[in-house]
């Protein structure tokens, strides 16, 4: 046990600095090894947990300064504490007999009790690997026998893991999962002087482990993230630029040959002078088929097509960037081949190796190799460009953090290009499109109807997180700078919320909303030419019907067949809004190469109240066809329709009972008269009378008569009608009265 004579209760408003645990709270400093002081605070009348941080402290010019860690980190969290205002400071260096001497000058001797053994001081400061094995094996740490090990679970909970270990190992160490300690390792501060850091997982499994650093990094041997192993370093977290080692991360693209991915780097070039390293593809791209040895990829700078051989060949012709260049412009993309740069944070196309069946659905496994990139990163663009580019970071990042952070720059939605079919080369010729994302969701890219069963299909749907490597197009809202940070990293295995957008198992996990419980509605459009388009519709308080920053994604594509949600009069692939209700009515467009037979259906519905009926209104026939009980099928003429069809909630053309719409607060009565074959009006107040229109029980028009007199009383007498269930509707200035009636 270690107890301070401290000194006596401070007077009231007194203060005093301390250092401890890298927080300025008040309690003594206590140097060493030591995990948890507690201190008893005067003014709380509380006994108080405080942590120390694995190092000792020293006066630098009058200032309380950390021993093993440099000085000049961003978190220095004593850097403001004058050494002249410490309570206590205690090292544990220097002991005379149940004493220990506080080294802060103010000659508060410190008493220590219950003492069994005295030795000369043998705690590394910080931890220190001893021998290579498991990090969670007492045997790899120094001195194992006489203090825990980093991660040792709290003296408190004895469940809670110690997060605030400074660690340096000169070992191969393997961090794996652990009953206890789960998947997650944090460290304030870590050193690889040599050797290797493996932090095991598996790829085919979509298995990994985190390896968090909340203050300081430096590699001078290697750190290899296996699987879906990620490393995080939090806000403020500094990569040492000194370090002269590198990381290492799997990631798997499609193997087919004429096939697209979009990537980004989470490492640079290794040196010694600085971080977030603009790169050539191949300084840091390497052949994984064989994770455990990655081979010197073959980049091929003629053909088009690569090999897989070993190594594997890649054809160079198809890398390419799209660097803050005018929207929709196909000619704008930059060749940048084996030798062209590229910066941390920019994206690049490339294509793989084989042509072999199934080649479309494998994956090719490559390993990013260099110094891993950290912090801030920036990118400028220009108001009207869109930019290809990339999780820059060895980990997942969290998309809803990337968008927000870019506010003033982007529209807010993200675009993901899939790949999945074509066999060729030819551009006209590929088959593929770009799944969304924003702060409504994600949603598919457009392609082939998978119930015509000809050609591919999109499979992924983009998720929260954003995978390692993956790269995207943002579109700019104003010239100003895309941002990455630290802020926005995550630990995310690819799965359920981080989905790499490539060809690849159908059955393989995808995005679910399994952390997002707002109604959303996914509505689907097969067209006659066999194309698929999949819409998004998600509830929102901070949407409103109109566009809305964030929350609405716009279409980017031209396709020959397609349908798009109608606002203001521009084509959206997402759509929020703040309430969805029996009285919102959302205009859909749709346009056909073809005459045929298309149809509207629902995809999905997630978090939908079973009450919410869902219909889709054809305003020319007059059809309100409930879309969870069947689809929509319609005959178009070749062409494009943008005010015929919407989506809404409540069957306009049946009222179930013989009152007024609720929606409409008029004093107008409306009915049918056998007797004199007529609409009778009765309108007291004098609304001002539009149109009357009579449909029959499957909301097809009948009759319509336009530029109704306002008058108090009129009748509208019909032709003979056949007899039956009929649907009377009066358009008025105010809106629409519907009314069910019988003709015998």
């Amino acid at each position: 046990d270690t107890n301070a004579n401290l000194p006596a209760p401070l007077a009231t408003n007194e203060s005093f600095y301390i250092a401890a645990a890298g927080k300025n709270t008040p309690t003594a400093y206590f140097g060493g090894n030591i995990d948890e002081v507690r201190v008893w605070d005067t003014e709380l009348n509380v006994d108080q947990l405080r942590y120390v941080m694995n190092q000792e402290i020293q006066d630098n010019a009058g200032m309380a300064d950390g021993v093993v860690l440099p000085t000049a980190i961003t978190r220095n969290d004593i850097a403001a504490i004058p050494w002249n205002q410490l309570a206590g400071y205690y090292p544990m260096t220097r002991y005379t007999y149940t004493n220990t001497k506080d080294e802060s000058g103010n000659d508060i001797i410190g008493a220590l009790r219950n003492l069994n053994t005295v030795d000369f001081q043998t705690a590394p400061l910080p931890y220190e690997s001893a021998a290579a094995g498991s990090w969670s094996t007492a045997s790899t740490w120094l001195n194992n026998t006489v203090q825990t090990i980093p991660n040792a679970l709290s003296i408190i909970d004895n469940a809670t893991p110690v997060n605030w270990n400074i660690v340096r190992t000169n070992h191969d160490i393997s961090i794996n999962t652990e009953t206890i300690l789960g998947y997650q390792r944090q460290v304030l501060g870590l050193f690889i002087d040599s050797n290797t850091i493996s932090v095991n997982g598996s790829t085919a499994s979509r298995t990994g482990n985190a390896l968090t650093v909340s203050h300081y990094l430096r590699i001078d041997g290697k750190l290899d993230l296996n699987g879906e192993s990620q490393l995080i370093q939090t806000l403020g977290s500094d990569f040492d630029v000194l370090s002269s080692g590198t990381l290492e991360r799997d990631q798997q693209g499609t193997e087919d040959l004429f096939t697209y991915n979009y990537w980004a780097s989470p490492v640079g070039i290794s040196n010694t002078t600085s971080n977030n390293n603009s790169y050539t593809v191949p300084d840091i791209f390497f052949d994984g088929t064989n994770p455990a040895s990655p081979q010197t990829i073959s980049f091929l700078t003629s053909g088009f097509d690569g090999t897989n051989g070993s190594p594997i060949g890649l054809a160079d012709y198809w890398i390419w960037k799209f660097s803050n260049l005018p929207s929709d412009d196909y000619s704008e993309w930059q060749h940048v081949r084996s030798t062209g740069t590229l910066l941390a944070g920019e994206g690049f196309t490339l294509k793989g190796v084989s042509n072999t069946s199934g080649a479309v659905s494998n994956e090719q496994n490559y390993v990013f190799d260099g110094k891993p990139n950290n912090g801030d990163i920036t990118l400028s663009i220009n108001s009207g460009n869109d930019y290809l580019v990339g999780n820059p970071y060895p980990s997942a990042i969290d998309a809803i953090q990337f968008i927000n952070d870019n506010g003033t720059s982007t529209t807010g939605t993200l675009y993901f290009w899939e790949h999945w079919g074509g066999g060729s080369h030819v551009l006209s010729e590929y088959q593929g499109g770009y799944a969304t994302y924003n702060l409504s969701g994600g949603a598919p890219a457009s392609g082939n109807d998978p119930d015509v069963g000809t050609g591919g299909t999109p499979t992924k749907t983009p998720g929260q997180y954003i995978p390692v490597a993956q790269g995207f197009f943002v579109t700019s809202l104003n010239s100003g700078t895309i941002e990455f940070n630290n802020g926005q990293r995550f630990y995310e295995k690819e799965g359920a919320g981080s989905i790499f957008v490539r060809k690849g198992n159908p059955n393989a996990p995808t995005a679910s909303s399994s952390r997002d419980n707002r109604t959303k509605i996914r509505v689907g459009f097969n067209s006659i030419n066999g194309l698929h388009r999949q819409l998004l519709l998600t509830e929102d308080s901070r949407a409103t019907p109109g566009i809305d920053w964030g929350f609405d994604g716009e279409l980017t594509e031209d396709q020959i067949d397609d349908m798009y949600w109608m606002i203001d009069n521009q084509k959206f692939i997402i759509q929020g809004i703040d309430v969805v209700n029996k009285y919102v009515k959302l205009p859909l467009g749709v346009h056909t190469r073809d005459s045929g037979d298309n149809t509207f259906t629902i995809d999905d519905l997630i978090n939908v109240p079973n009450e919410l009926e869902i219909y889709l209104h054809d305003k020319e026939t007059e059809v309100y066809q409930d879309l969870r009980a069947g689809d929509y099928t319609i005959n178009l003429l070749a062409g494009e329709y943008l005010t015929r069809f919407e989506i809404v909630f409540m069957n306009g053309a049946i009222v179930l009972d013989n009152d007024n719409i609720e929606a409409l607060d008029t004093n107008i009565e409306l009915y049918y008269a056998n007797a004199n074959n007529a609409i009778v009006i009765n309108n007291p107040s004098l609304e001002v009378l539009e149109s009357v229109e009579l449909f029959n029980i499957l909301g097809q028009s009948i009759v319509k008569f336009d530029d109704v007199e306002t008058i108090e009383h009129s009748e509208i007498k019909l032709k003979a009608i056949s007899s039956g269930n009929y649907i009377v509707k009066l358009k008025t200035e105010k809106g629409e009265i519907s009314k069910k009636v019988l003709i015998d």
